[in-house]
């Protein structure tokens, strides 16, 4: 079989660092703007990354209302891309859509349960639509009129990442033309809190606000701060991008998965190295012409320092000098959304040639010593390949390699 090449032409982006294009996103992120604070709603007592933009402009209030915040965030970045890419009404009808989650209209579902007991009031929604796991790629797809395929992926945090890379093999070996793929995540409510905080992974709140809640790698890093956002990237093979003239921001060049197989909650270096070696293996890539990693590093204490551990397994030598961050410490965790955030920082990256920074790193951790991109957003003119890393809880997997345009 031949393999096509495929190529990104647009990405749209909502995060808690705001940005009404992915290129503001992207430049707020460099300027080393920070998403995370407090939630308008006092009962969320978590310093948490919340999206400030009004993601329903442009809906009916009817359909706003019957929606979960999920869906909304996930078409409003879709919506971004699709202005972006110019697709005409027949390419949007074969346009495949390819989304991932962590856990779909979850939502609407704790607000629907606390209805049912009287917590709050009762709401005009049909539930069992706005909380199934599909109806942002569902909501998507009719907004295209798309007759191609619709898939949904609920891989914990690596949902975005295996989106895009299902999408990309589609393209590569011939079943689609062009997809719209990546990730969106909304789940902020007291009961989900109380869920997350069962976990021991939420960062504590720093009495000193300048250090930053959620600090990747660092010493003294306590955990990640929850957040929800959205990204999607419209693919293309080269030859249809190339047809209708459209600008090319990356190629997307190496897909690897893998599963843990050990453990529920804590990763395992040997497993994310594999997905990482899959990667290479599958662009034909070798790993020393990489020269940037865009890590999946949430701030635990725990999965900082195993990616660290997989990163040197799969880079030896190499690794000590490679560029390697984490904008988790800006954005926050965006569970299934992450992965997709992260492919379109990384996919902008390799464009531009900037690596994105850490924020609020602190050195001290002796098995986290790797070059973390402290300083700021760090220019690299010779940056033409990067790594971007999602590792999900229960051991899945996922990296994504981006290749500059020719």
């Amino acid at each position: 079989m031949t393999r096509r090449k495929v190529v990104i032409t647009a990405i749209g982006i909502v995060s808690p660092v705001g940005g009404a294009t992915a290129q503001q996103t992207f430049d707020a992120i460099n300027a080393g703007v920070c998403g995370i604070g407090r939630h308008p709603d006092f009962r969320i007592d978590k310093s948490v990354g919340c999206v400030k933009e009004d993601i329903a402009e442009g809906v009916h209030p009817g359909q706003v209302r019957m929606l979960d915040r999920m869906t909304l965030m996930g078409q409003h970045a879709a919506n971004q891309a699709l202005e972006r890419a110019g697709l005409g009404a027949g390419q949007q009808a074969e346009c495949g859509v390819f989304v991932g989650t962590g856990i779909g209209g979850v939502s609407t579902l704790c607000e629907a349960v606390e209805a049912y007991h009287g917590v709050v009031p009762k709401r005009p929604v049909l539930v069992v639509p706005a909380v199934m796991p599909q109806a942002a790629a569902a909501q998507i797809a009719q907004q295209l009129a798309s007759t191609a395929e619709a898939q949904t992926y609920a891989t914990a945090c690596s949902a975005g990442a295996v989106a895009i890379g299902e999408a990309f093999r589609r393209i590569r070996d011939g079943y689609l033309d062009v997809a719209i793929a990546g990730g969106t995540e909304s789940m902020f409510s007291p009961t989900l809190m109380a869920a997350w905080m069962q976990l021991h992974v939420l960062c504590a709140e720093p009495a000193d606000g300048r250090v930053g809640q959620c600090r990747p790698f660092s010493h003294r890093r306590t955990g990640f701060a929850l957040a929800e956002g959205a990204a999607m990237l419209v693919l293309e093979s080269a030859s249809h991008a190339r047809a209708r003239n459209a600008t090319v921001i990356a190629e997307i060049c190496g897909y690897g998965v893998s599963n843990d197989g050990t453990h529920p909650l804590r990763p395992d270096p040997r497993g994310q190295a594999l997905a990482m070696f899959r990667c290479l293996a599958d662009g034909g890539l070798a790993a020393r012409d990489v020269g940037y990693v865009n890590a999946h590093a949430t701030g635990t204490l725990v999965g900082d320092r195993i990616e660290t551990a997989a990163i040197k397994q799969v880079f030896g030598a190499q690794a000590g000098h490679l560029p390697v961050s984490s904008i988790k410490g800006a954005v926050g965790h965006t569970i299934g959304a992450a992965g997709a955030i992260e492919a379109a920082i990384t996919a902008m990256a390799v464009q531009q040639g900037i690596a994105p920074p850490t924020l609020f790193f602190e050195r001290g951790d002796p098995q986290c010593d790797l070059d973390y991109v402290p300083e700021g957003a760090r220019h690299l003119p010779e940056l033409r390949l990067a790594l971007s890393n999602s590792f999900g809880m229960g051991g899945n997997n996922a990296v994504l390699a981006f290749r500059r345009a020719a």
